[in-house]
């Protein structure tokens, strides 16, 4: 019997059918194009979240024929998140891969960030303004980029839900899926994405074609649970009565404990509830989640906390994220984008935005191979690895500096030392140094090996600073017991 896919067309791909919306992007572009450097080639993509769907649409646009497998039902047929309960800040970095496929991103100002309150456990405020960035719910985010997929590309891109990697025999170029109810499906291509998240089938196949292919993974530590649609009077004065949604971060003494409020477009807030991996084992009951929400958070709405501990009692804690280091991200006709190939923690706010720039290196790449297939993952490795492995050492930083695990851990020092001793040098020498220290810069498009160096060379600047003084002081001791 023939496979039965939900696909989002009916149109058979081959290397022979003609790719009409190429064809029809020229005569809007009104004069004809050049041929696209890969017409005719096949590429396979495994995982239809925010990283396969743009690089689908990249390698589209290069004259890919393309197909994209999710494990997942489609999202067309999942209610989008209505809470955006764990949502995603697209900032310059990310919107970069959007601009560069042409994307209008949404502006309505409901997915317009106003800016971050922290409520602090001395019930002091902290407020960021961060006018500009635009939030998703992870589904909604996944299903904006399936939809302009489907709509930009519609003979260049086909979807296939609910089909499962199986096999993939890198020699021969040949991808295997299972797809639910029994069916087995098979590809051949010229290029794989692998876009297949943290536990990425391609990824263990690659490791297992490659001698010395080396992974490292590490866990955040913490887990969270979800509440939904609570109303309180809680914006301030910078904010509210204004377009925009905010995010309100209830802190504690322990760091991994927190509560997070997103503001939802009809009034009401959704957010996250979290706490040390396994914190969630000690409490039994909705009455324990309540006595631990009592006794820690301070500026909470009191009536929020026997809803959020009803809400959060009876469900599944979920991991908020983990750390992912290749020693390569490429292998014969085979690329790793987005989680597969550098997860992070969600720290800095930086795993789906620097996803979406793999995926615009991934385009600049396939231009510069110029039709040349086979030179692309190599190229593409090249232009990518040292980033994403700053990447990883940033959030690896930042893990030490959120976790406070104190003055004399030399990550933690690290960044201490680049923020106070930049912040300082921009304020009296701009001109010299820059307007901010670099790891302010996470959101633009400088590349994270460009930080980490800063990062690096202001700490030792200022090790260097203290050594000095430690010795002027010790030479004007010594010359003060002489005398």
């Amino acid at each position: 019997m023939p496979t039965k896919l939900h696909t989002t067309s009916s149109t058979v791909l081959s290397s022979t059918s003609s790719p009409k919306s190429l064809e029809l992007n020229e005569l809007l572009d009104g004069a004809p194009a050049a041929v696209p450097l890969y017409r005719g080639r096949k590429a396979v993509v495994v995982g239809a979240g925010p990283a396969g769907s743009t690089a689908a649409m990249f390698l589209a646009k290069q004259g890919f024929m393309v197909e994209v497998f999710e494990k997942r039902p489609d999202p067309e047929d999942d209610p989008v998140d209505p809470g955006r309960a764990y949502i995603i800040i697209l900032i310059p970095r990310g919107q970069s891969a959007l601009e560069e496929l042409k994307i209008p991103l949404p502006t309505d100002p409901n997915f317009l960030t106003q800016g971050t309150v922290r409520h602090q456990p001395n019930g002091k405020l902290g407020i960021t303004k961060e006018p500009g960035n635009v939030t998703f719910s992870r589904s909604g985010l996944a299903q904006f980029l399936i939809s302009e997929a489907r709509t930009r590309f519609p003979d260049n891109i086909k979807f296939h839900f609910n089909a499962t990697l199986d096999n993939l025999d890198i020699t021969e170029k040949q991808a295997e899926f299972q797809v639910v109810g029994g069916e087995t499906m098979q590809r051949n291509y010229d290029l794989c994405i692998g876009a297949d998240g943290v536990g990425s089938k391609v990824r263990d196949f690659l490791r297992g074609f490659i001698p010395g292919f080396r992974v490292q993974i590490s866990d955040s530590g913490r887990e969270y649970k979800v509440y939904r649609s609570l109303r309180a009077d809680i914006e301030p004065p910078e904010f509210k009565g204004k377009p925009g949604s905010t995010l309100h971060l209830y802190t504690t003494k322990d760091p991994f404990t927190t509560v997070t409020a997103h503001s939802n477009p009809d009034g009401s807030y959704t957010g996250t509830f979290s706490l040390r991996a396994g914190g969630f084992d000690k409490l039994k009951t909705a009455a324990d989640h309540e006595t631990l929400l009592k006794g820690n958070f301070v500026g909470l709405p009191t009536e929020w906390i026997p809803e959020i501990a009803s809400q959060v009692a009876g469900s599944t804690p979920s991991s908020a994220g983990k750390r992912i280091k290749c020693s390569q991200i490429n292998g014969p006709g085979i690329i790793l984008l987005g989680d597969a190939a550098h997860g992070v923690t969600p720290v800095f706010g930086q795993g789906a935005n620097s996803a979406l720039e793999s995926c615009r290196i991934l385009d600049e790449v396939l231009t510069k191979c110029n039709g040349v297939v086979e030179s692309v993952p190599p190229a593409f490795n090249t232009a990518r690895l040292e980033d994403v492995h700053a990447l990883y050492e940033l959030d690896r930083k930042a893990f030490s500096f959120f976790a406070r695990r104190g003055p004399l851990d030399p990550d933690f020092l690290q960044l201490l030392a680049h923020i106070a001793l930049g912040t300082a040098l921009s304020k009296l020498v701009p001109f010299l140094y820059g307007d901010q220290p670099a790891l302010a810069a996470l959101g633009s498009r400088m590349p994270y090996s460009v930080i980490l160096r800063a990062v690096r060379r202001d700490a030792l600047a200022a090790a260097l600073g203290f050594v000095a003084l430690l010795l002027f002081g010790a030479v004007k001791y010594a010359a003060g017991v002489v005398v």
